[in-house]
């Protein structure tokens, strides 16, 4: 896999046609051998034009979550660093919570083109097919009690709706907790998991879902893409590495100088403040005004009573 991904970086970044002989003297393996790379890189959907005694030229890259694409000038630090990827698979979530348990270095990344089981929030599906979003888990070891993960979930929202704002450039806003809706449409979702001892925490899971060109016949009612918002083609490798860079900034915005500056950007992204909402929770329905979060990130509601409550979890139905 190293040497794939020296080859693509060379072609990436050459002005013109590359010679076999310099490849071979970079990467130190023999011609056949890169011609072999090659052939696979080019059944992977590489556009790679061979001429005799000038060499292999780069035409175009697979729009596919591979890790040397996303890689690519990512720049990040800690994030993307090791890319687990796959054509199809069950769960990101539950792969990236397996090598969690197996002790992989924090910020480990597992992506693909499809799942077959694909996980929401409460238990929910997400719909994942081949090729048409973004799917993927990110492994993270961050400093902090059970008590405080709630600040990790409210910090993907954060860092999700910047991203796809800025790149696609959509007026993506944060449903309560972790929703990413567009025109009061969900585009994206945010999960999390963790395994946790009782005073700290192992490590935690934070899947990411976006519909890049998802067709609407394939998605739960209230849904919608990028596709659809914009009528554009946006790429999938360039946005998933604008959210990891946008999540490795809050990561480390946390870490440096604690929630409240989350916090602070969740409110001026949210859809939920202001408006008369129902909360669905298994420990009783709420109806009133969602007027705050607390400083854990708990939503605050005022009932028609005047009396506030606090919620850590439960679906948010919008109703005006």
């Amino acid at each position: 896999m190293i040497t794939r991904n020296k080859i693509i970086h060379f072609l990436k970044t050459a002005e013109g046609y590359l010679s076999g002989e310099e490849i071979s003297r970079h990467i130190k393996i023999s011609r056949a051998g890169i011609w072999k790379y090659m052939q696979e890189l080019r059944e992977d959907g590489y556009d790679i034009v061979a001429v005799p005694h000038l060499g292999y030229r780069l035409i175009s890259s697979p729009d596919k979550l591979l890790p040397a694409e996303i890689q690519f000038e990512l720049g990040t630090k800690i994030l993307g660093k090791d890319i687990r990827y796959f054509d199809s698979i069950a769960s990101t979530m539950d792969a990236a919570f397996q090598l969690g348990v197996e002790g992989v270095g924090e910020g480990t990344v597992v992506c693909a083109e499809s799942q077959t089981k694909g996980k929401g929030r409460l238990g929910r599906n997400w719909a994942s097919p081949k090729g048409k979003g973004i799917y993927m888990s990110v492994i993270l070891r961050p400093a902090l009690t059970p008590a405080d993960l709630t600040q990790l979930t409210l910090l993907g929202a954060v860092a999700v709706c910047e991203a796809v704002g800025k790149f696609c450039d959509v007026p993506a806003k944060i449903k309560w907790p972790n929703d990413i809706l567009v025109n009061n449409k969900k585009l994206a979702g945010i999960l999390t998991e963790s395994s946790a001892e009782m005073d700290r925490v192992r490590f935690v899971v934070v899947g990411i879902g976006v519909n890049v060109s998802t067709p609407l016949s394939q998605m739960p009612p209230h849904s919608t893409s990028i596709k659809n918002e914009t009528g554009k083609k946006v790429s999938r490798v360039v946005l998933m590495r604008e959210i990891l860079r946008s999540l490795e900034s809050w990561y480390m915005t946390l870490g440096g100088n604690g929630f409240a500056s989350v916090i602070t950007r969740w409110k001026e992204l949210s859809s939920t403040l202001g408006r008369h909402i129902r909360l669905v929770d298994p420990s009783g329905n709420v109806e009133g005004e969602a007027i705050d979060l607390d400083e854990y990130g708990g939503l605050i509601i005022r009932g028609e009573n005047g009396l506030k409550v606090k919620r850590m979890s439960g679906d948010v139905v919008q109703i005006e």
